[in-house]
């Protein structure tokens, strides 16, 4: 069963602050479809955005009740922007946080509607676990399995840059593009980020996770995410979800930032293990 762990984003600009009359739209290369999984099933792990400017209300919409209830409002949720020092600081809230999940069904496409002032940007992020997608095979390990091939810890910079336009995502910035100090043909598991400057969502693509976005937030709330995918692994019950890739492939590991504001450079850090995993097998666990 091939497990696929993928992050999407959706935005808008210069909503028109109506009641929940401005819609999301999938960020470019993203989609607000359920992907056709086969076997198993499919949920949202974590939720997470920012209005630019003030608070606001959203509601989160899917066709199935079995996963939003109704077609009124289903799952609302509020964000905080202007608390813990104001709109602009802050960068991203959690709409799902301690274990709260939303099952999702296969095909199905939400509304992501949002209460708000005239002329903020918004943009939400999340992450969905897929049980078996066809056609992805992430190279994701359990906690356990890193701990137990670790050789040596590292931190790589890379200096993605968010769009010019509020919520969308910037320029894809290779991995080896500003530190390009990665053992050749070794494999290497990346447990977080640290940031100078908070942001929204950072991502990831390559070719070692199916060529699926995965990511995570890097707002106010979370600057301590130098394990955020480690976290991840022990929360949700020892999931093999903490993405590892080859160095051969650093340069089609592509990073990308996406921000509440324009033209954030939040300088990344990544924080890595290599691991003793022979090149000539892929890490399992």
């Amino acid at each position: 069963m091939p497990r696929a762990i993928v992050l999407n984003s959706a935005s808008a600009a210069n909503i028109t602050g109506s009641t929940f009359g401005s819609a999301l739209v999938a960020n470019a290369g993203d989609s607000l479809s359920v992907a056709n999984y086969v076997n198993g099933g499919a949920k949202i792990l974590e939720f997470w955005g920012i209005d630019s400017d003030s608070v606001a209300e959203g509601e989160l919409i899917y066709t199935r009740p079995d996963s939003t209830h109704d077609q009124q409002h289903g799952f609302r949720f509020e964000i905080p922007s202007a608390a813990l020092g104001g709109a602009g600081t802050n960068a991203a809230f959690n709409f799902l946080p301690g274990y709260g999940t939303i099952d999702l069904y296969k095909s199905d496409t939400p509304q992501i509607l949002f209460t708000g002032t005239t002329g903020d940007d918004i943009l939400v992020s999340w992450v969905t676990l897929y049980d078996d997608l066809p056609g992805v095979h992430g190279v994701f390990c359990t906690w356990p399995y890193i701990q137990q091939h670790q050789k040596s810890a590292l931190g790589i910079q890379v200096t993605a840059v968010a769009s010019g336009t509020p919520g969308a995502y910037g320029a894809q910035r290779a991995f080896n593009a500003d530190d390009d100090r990665l053992h050749a043909n070794t494999w290497y598991a990346i447990l977080g980020a640290s940031v100078q400057i908070q942001v929204t969502t950072i991502s990831l693509l390559g070719p070692d996770w199916g060529g699926q976005r995965i990511g995570m937030p890097a707002g106010s709330l979370d600057l301590r995410s130098n394990t955020w995918f480690v976290d991840q692994a022990v929360k949700w019950n020892n999931l093999a979800c903490i993405p590892v890739f080859n160095s051969n492939n650093k340069g089609n590991v592509l990073v990308q930032v996406a921000d509440g504001e324009a033209s954030t450079s939040p300088k990344i850090d990544f924080f890595l293990y290599e691991l003793d995993v022979p090149n000539t097998q892929t890490p399992e666990g």
